[in-house]
């Protein structure tokens, strides 16, 4: 063999071994068939609003290739991470971020300033894990001096393969009216674009309304019981992941301590009690999860006619107020 077969034969066997070792960084998408409750892992990329177009733009590929080496189902961007110059849907940016949504299988939320017509937007884009355009969010409260339009339609609920979503950004934060909504919508997860961390309020709205929120000011991933999750993983600096089950549900101790009783009797190794009335926490509520593969609390609520604390809560409000209206006792 030549000096220069060898050489080439060198490279080769440099590149296969490169290969192999970036196949096995890979982590692979969770096969939530496979898992208690009903999992999904969420990437809350916080690399800041505004900047020079195409920096950005190459930053948040490099974060979008970690994600979806890390198995990340969906990944959330800033509010107009790269710049303010306004472009249509579909654009240069949603474009580009599409092809890195299809290449990992996963969903990304792309925020962008919109150019609709004679009207610009502050406008989170989803896009799904074929790198379709799924739908779009328009700020609802536009900060002051933003100089852009107002949405008219509101807020909006989006069905993914694992759950049901939603989107507010930034200043929508202090106006609990949206997040009420996201509630009435019956959404799991709220995700947050935004241009600064959010702080307390948004663990405030996380316990109200029982589902999830993923910021993307801090990476403060926010429980459904109000707290920072607890098993954040931080993959490279500015990017934050945590896996979370959908599944998770409260139930109120009214009118269901017999059912639950009977469930929990009837189901030992399959569910728990997470979370209970006590003296550190006062709520009146149960938190099941699902600890077997296959198993879902959600649909043993159901079997035991047992609403969750959602429900329940719905429920009431839509039954008190029609007795007020027609002037009946409850």
């Amino acid at each position: 063999m030549t000096m220069r077969k060898s050489f080439l034969s060198l490279l080769v066997t440099l590149a296969l071994i490169s290969v192999g070792w970036a196949e096995a960084k890979l982590v692979p998408q969770l096969d939530r068939a496979k898992l208690p409750g009903r999992q999904v892992k969420v990437s809350a990329i916080c690399i800041g609003f505004g900047g020079e177009h195409e920096a950005k733009l190459k930053q948040a590929i490099d974060h979008l290739h970690t994600a979806g080496k890390n198995g990340v189902d969906i990944a959330c961007l800033p509010e107009e991470f790269a710049g303010t110059e306004a472009e249509p849907i579909p654009g240069p940016t949603t474009n580009t971020v599409a092809k890195l949504a299809k290449q990992y299988n996963m969903y990304v939320v792309c925020p962008i300033r919109e150019q609709a017509g004679e009207k610009q937007y502050n406008t989170a884009v989803l896009i799904d894990r074929k790198g379709k355009v799924a739908g779009y969010y328009r700020k609802v409260f536009v900060f002051w001096g933003e100089g852009l339009h107002l949405s008219t339609e509101g807020v909006k609920v989006f069905e993914t393969d694992f759950g049901r979503i939603s989107i507010l950004t930034c200043f929508d934060l202090n106006y609990p009216e949206l997040w009420q909504k996201c509630d009435d919508l019956d959404v799991d997860i709220v995700l947050w674009p935004s241009a600064y961390g959010g702080g307390s309020p948004l663990n405030a709205m996380a316990i109200l309304y029982h589902y999830y929120i993923v910021p993307v000011g801090a990476g403060n991933i926010i429980d459904i019981t109000g707290k920072t999750c607890p098993d954040i993983e931080k993959p490279r600096p500015k990017q934050f992941i945590a896996t979370l089950d959908l599944d998770r549900a409260f139930a109120h101790h009214d009118f269901n301590r017999k059912k639950v009783g009977k469930m929990l009797e009837e189901h030992k190794g399959e569910i728990e009690v997470e979370r209970n009335l006590s003296e550190e926490d006062l709520a009146p509520w149960w938190l099941f999860k699902a600890t077997k593969p296959g198993v879902s609390v959600r649909k043993l609520l159901k079997r035991y006619k047992i609403e969750t604390l959602r429900e329940y809560q719905h429920r009431s409000r839509k039954q008190i107020n029609q007795a007020r209206k027609e002037g009946k006792r409850i």
